[in-house]
């Protein structure tokens, strides 16, 4: 039973790193320093908007994370625990690596929303989290009411490209008018297929651009490094 114990509460608050086992520090969390900074890569993708399988339309799309082991149990933790201290450090060194278009120099940040359903289930959306950082680091404006999923979708992980599109067409709507620049925020960017769809009903409501950033992005094609 105490094993039990000291192993649920090295999950909750970690005194170990996760990768080497070395003892954390009280700034530390989850991984050490050391470990921490060999893993956790800038992408250095830019706009790699035209290498996603779906992108009809968005106009840009950045990922400031290459998807490895620390960034994605940083993530899981955002999304499943509501865990967000470590996103001002990952948020502030990662913006200071990329410079955004001129068109978004106005645009309004709009997470992609959950369902109401999974939302509730969870207390919270992670997209929201990143864009509340971003916003600060840009100094853009939020807005989490514009962008609605109405439709229930099953997990995209594990569906092809097709399966990802029509899991996703008509799943959103808006509530009024749209901005006419906007950046959506997720956590992971792959296909594009969720992001694109989000762009599509901003377009047909009068957006003239659309862009995504994401906190990570899987590595996986060499074109992209």
């Amino acid at each position: 039973m105490q094993s039990l114990s000291k192993s649920i509460e090295q999950f909750i608050y970690p005194q170990y790193c996760n990768f080497c086992n070395a003892p954390l520090s009280e700034t530390e969390q989850l991984y050490c320093s050391k470990c921490r900074v060999n893993d956790v890569q800038y992408s250095k993708l830019e706009n790699w908007v035209l290498q996603l399988k779906t992108h009809q339309n968005l106009d840009y799309a950045h990922s400031f994370y290459w998807f490895g082991e620390v960034i994605q149990t940083y993530i899981h933790h955002l999304k499943y625990f509501g865990w967000n201290a470590f996103l001002p450090r990952l948020i502030n060194n990662a913006v200071r690596e990329i410079d955004l278009p001129n068109e978004a120099s106005g645009a309004v940040i709009i997470p992609i929303p959950l369902h109401r359903i999974r939302q509730r289930d969870r207390g919270f959306n992670q997209a929201q989290a990143i864009a509340n950082e971003l916003a600060q680091q840009w100094n853009l404006m939020v807005d989490y009411e514009i962008l609605k999923r109405g439709k229930y979708t099953k997990s995209q992980t594990a569906l092809s490209i097709s399966e990802r599109e029509k899991n996703m067409y008509m799943a959103f709507h808006l509530t009024k008018s749209p901005p006419k620049a906007v950046l959506l925020i997720d956590d992971v960017l792959t296909t594009g297929s969720t992001a694109d769809a989000c762009a599509r009903q901003l377009r047909e409501g009068g957006s003239r651009w659309v862009g995504v950033v994401t906190l990570a992005t899987p590595k996986k094609k060499k074109i992209f490094r």
